[in-house]
């Protein structure tokens, strides 16, 4: 799936450890991570806060991985989550699956243990690094990590099956560009699965801080940081990003938690409708109380056919 980020032609590997491109591009590969990172400001990216958020990923790997973790414990893990067991039980094993904003690449190993075509991209080399010993040890060929930019991703635009961002966007510099640009990558039928930190449900989070702190150590150093010391974060409301769906062209298929009260299907995939703005409000008040998960919640769109 991996492409020229300068001109979108396919890659080649000559076997001198990196990859070429017919127009020119050379791209190095390190320690089996290839790095096709390109700046672009124009695409509403600040470098500055890319350096920051960088760096506070360089020194907080995230997620976390306890030492003997393996494939079978990836499996477990991802099976107790009600969102990761969704993910994999309904995506079906041969789709092609991109993850931006990767981290260690726990949900891109996750989803690749089914056979599923999976590519983590990522702008820390110290995650991706993480993200390759633990691919090395569960022994997936078919998953692979590359460092790149969100806003200037490495893929054809209109070819990937599921795209898959949880608890990135919002630390970009601009969140609705860069659900334009994973919108971009979708082929039609294909699905945006995001998550966000909401307005609403992220409200209450300081007043957890000191007990977070204190259970940093079981629930690990790396979380802690994440939820409480990033350098840089938004919140969105259900109504913005429902607006992001439409204006991408895309139709609004489910959210978890949901936005309305209508009943509906367990499915993720299933469509479910949207709900009314009186419900939305009602709903992310509601969200008061779920500081104690961050007040991540996730909404899956689909390109029409």
């Amino acid at each position: 799936m991996l492409a020229c980020p300068r001109c979108l032609q396919a890659l080649s590997v000559p076997g001198d450890g990196r990859l070429t491109c017919a127009c020119g591009a050379t791209w190095p590969v390190v320690e089996g991570i290839p790095d096709l990172y390109v700046a672009d400001p124009q695409a509403g990216e600040d470098p500055d806060l890319t350096a920051t958020v960088r760096s506070f990923y360089e020194e907080h790997p995230f997620p976390h991985y306890l030492p003997d973790d393996n494939r079978g414990s990836l499996v477990r893990n991802g099976r107790s989550k009600p969102f990761t067991r969704s993910l994999d039980d309904e995506l079906p094993p041969n789709a092609r699956v991109v993850e931006l904003g990767c981290g260690t690449g726990q949900m891109s190993l996750f989803l690749g243990v089914a056979g599923r075509d999976v590519v983590g991209l990522d702008l820390s080399g110290a995650s991706l690094r993480v993200a390759e010993a633990m691919r090395e040890r569960c022994g997936l060929d078919n998953v692979r990590f590359a460092r790149g930019n969100l806003f200037h991703p490495p893929f054809r635009p209109g070819t990937v099956d599921v795209v898959v961002s949880n608890g990135v966007l919002h630390h970009t510099a601009d969140a609705r560009e860069a659900y334009a640009v994973a919108a971009g990558l979708l082929r039609p039928g294909g699905y945006l699965v995001v998550g966000l930190y909401n307005r609403w449900g992220r409200l209450l989070l300081p007043l957890l801080k000191r007990r977070h702190e204190a259970l940093a150590g079981d629930r690990g150093d790396a979380w802690y940081h994440d939820q409480h010391l990033h350098p840089h974060e938004t919140r969105h409301t259900v109504d913005e990003v429902l607006g992001w769906v439409h204006a991408c062209g895309l139709e609004f298929v489910n959210a978890q938690p949901p936005i309305g009260f209508a009943p509906g299907p367990p499915s993720l995939f299933a469509p479910r409708g949207a709900g009314s703005r009186l419900e939305h409000w009602l709903v992310q008040l509601s969200w008061l109380g779920r500081a104690e998960d961050g007040g991540l919640w996730v909404t899956v769109a689909r390109r029409p056919t």
